[in-house]
């Protein structure tokens, strides 16, 4: 009896984590399709509570995430339509879009990159960041409570 019950509780065991792997994987694979620009790729989104979990659980299949927050008093919150342009060593422009909310995950080839983030006439200062092939790069930028 003993037996049986260890077979049934690995059984069901293996049967939650199945569960849980495919309810992640259904959560990972709800973004907008990829736009293209040039040499890269990218989406955006994540406004409201579900859309900004399945863009968090996407983070580590791209090798950029870039994050655009508004200060907010006490805390900082998501924003969007910040428009964000992206240029390589060299200076040449690799992508220059509006978020369509407070995430754009973004592909490129490995490299070193200049980000740079404005809303409504507010620029920030810009970020470099080196993306590789096989890690993934985050760089986030926080708006003044004016700038939406």
């Amino acid at each position: 009896m003993s037996n049986v019950l260890q077979r049934s509780g690995a059984a069901f065991a293996a049967l939650l984590g199945a569960a849980v792997s495919l309810q992640a994987h259904a959560v990972e694979t709800h973004l907008p399709p990829e736009r293209h620009a040039g040499s890269a790729s990218y989406v955006s989104g994540g406004i409201g509570e579900n859309e900004s979990q399945r863009f968090e659980a996407a983070f580590k299949r791209y090798p950029l995430i870039v994050q655009l927050f508004e200060n907010s008093g006490a805390r900082d919150e998501y924003t969007a339509d910040a428009m964000v342009k992206i240029t390589d060593a060299k200076g040449r422009l690799v992508l220059h879009e509006k978020a369509e909310g407070p995430f754009m995950l973004v592909r490129l080839p490995a490299g070193d990159y200049r980000i740079a983030a404005s809303l409504n006439g507010h620029n920030l200062a810009t970020h470099r960041v080196h993306v590789t092939d096989s890690g993934h790069a985050k760089t986030t930028f926080v708006f003044p409570s004016n700038a939406g």
